[in-house]
């Protein structure tokens, strides 16, 4: 599988775990504030970063496979099947875009939770991330029958309140959470006040994430 990057042990990506971190290379969105851009020419060897894993049985307790977009790799399925058999419980960030190969991880029982980005509403998915909505609300049907899982949404700042209201009524029922904007290198907007995210929290309910929230 290409890997770009990984992190060998965090404990803020797979919550209540000790996490091992695999980032896949690249992606089939142009979201602008990506923040693993620069991910896209490195590669780490899949057998080395198998034998950190196998090393490391005990002390990690899970793996999150992130990106870029993992379920753009053709031996994906594959791979998580060597990770699955170290005895790992799997935690799969995903943008949505393959329907087709989430529902097959989920009936092969290859992953124990799914994070999956709501990068907007609808209409403005493609101006945001340069896909159309179909197969993302596809993914939204599948996730949410889950046993484990939450939506996620980066408070791009060109992303009105408005829009993100919406968001907020649609997924109410669901485990939601909003995440702060961090910027880039190429794209330095000024993120939401934490104010701004506090008070979507109280009026909504939803979960907050990200370094700049201190409630």
């Amino acid at each position: 599988m290409m890997i770009s990057g990984f992190n060998k042990c965090s404990f803020v990506d797979y919550e209540g775990k000790r996490a091992g971190v695999i980032f896949t290379n690249g992606c089939n969105m142009t979201c602008p504030y990506c923040h693993n851009m620069d991910m896209d020419e490195i590669r780490m060897d899949e057998n080395w970063v198998l034998s950190f894993l196998e090393k490391r049985k005990g002390l990690l307790e899970g793996i999150v496979i992130s990106g870029g977009e993992p379920c753009l790799q053709e031996d994906l399925v594959d791979f998580i099947k060597k990770v699955k058999k170290l005895g790992y419980p799997i935690k799969l960030d995903t943008n949505g875009s393959r329907p087709d190969l989430l529902k097959r991880l989920i009936q092969e029982d290859l992953i124990d939770h799914i994070a999956m980005d709501i990068k907007t509403i609808a209409e403005r998915y493609e101006e945001v991330c340069g896909l159309a909505f179909d197969k993302v609300a596809e993914s939204f049907e599948l996730v949410k029958s889950f046993s484990s899982y939450e939506f996620r949404t980066t408070l791009y700042p060109e992303i009105k309140i408005s829009d993100i209201e919406q968001l907020c009524h649609w997924l109410k029922d669901q485990p939601y959470y909003l995440q702060q904007y961090v910027p880039t290198e190429s794209c330095r907007l000024k993120p939401y006040d934490n104010e701004v995210l506090i008070e979507l929290k109280e009026r909504y309910d939803v979960h907050l994430r990200g370094s700049m929230v201190f409630a």
